[in-house]
């Protein structure tokens, strides 16, 4: 009987490290969604291209930050909400070079958001 105990609270405990140890596909897939298009913005070469593509990639962050805040996923959140903030500010640029100087701030945070919210625990 003590055994059957034991096997049972081993299990639930094993289950329950499981649930926590989730990943948020959500915010995954839009980090990098928003990390591919602040990337193609870090290498455009006119400044309407960058905005447009800044502009895709701070949607898509913006949208991992809620999927992050759903799954709670805080890293994640954070890193998306950095994301969201250096491609608008690389959409808000009045030059190309400081589109480029934020769209490539902003893909890094977009990389960083995917891993965080694949190993969120």
């Amino acid at each position: 009987m003590m055994r059957l105990f034991l096997l049972s609270l081993i299990g639930f405990f094993l289950y329950s490290g499981l649930a926590f140890a989730a990943d948020c596909p959500g915010a995954a897939s839009e980090a990098y969604d928003g990390y591919r298009d602040a990337k193609r913005a870090y290498n455009s070469d006119d400044l309407d291209s960058c905005q447009s593509y800044a502009r895709k990639a701070y949607r898509h962050f913006s949208y991992a930050e809620d999927e992050a805040i759903s799954c709670s996923c805080s890293n994640a959140e954070s890193e998306a909400y950095d994301g969201y903030r250096d491609a608008k500010r690389a959409y808000n640029s009045g030059d190309l070079d400081s589109c480029q100087s934020y769209a490539r701030k902003a893909y890094r945070h977009g990389s960083y958001a995917e891993d965080e919210a694949n190993s969120c625990s």
